[in-house]
């Protein structure tokens, strides 16, 4: 019994140090990150969560976003903050 609650000490001892460093790194690049990345980064999460809303429509058809011109401009302008903050935290756009 004890040593099933020592390797429960352990592995949470584990998780919460690597949700610090997650949290610390957050930190960091949230201090480092261009407001245009953060309103490109916005304006798309608002579209895949428009468009997984109705889970009916997604049944249908599988997660197609509709963006309009001027949305499209916007995040043209925006877009490479927007890869430069993707590879800050490891993701290759």
């Amino acid at each position: 019994m004890a040593n099933i609650l020592l390797g429960i000490e352990h592995g949470i001892e584990v998780a919460a140090d690597d949700v610090l460093k997650f949290l610390t790194r957050a930190k960091t690049i949230s201090s480092e990150l261009n407001p245009d990345a953060i309103a490109g980064l916005g304006v798309l999460l608002g579209t895949v969560a428009k468009a997984v809303e109705d889970v009916s429509a997604v049944a249908s058809n599988p997660l197609n976003f509709t963006l309009d011109a001027t949305t499209v401009q916007d995040l043209k302008a925006v877009w490479p903050a927007v890869v430069r903050f993707a590879a800050s935290v490891g993701i290759k756009l």
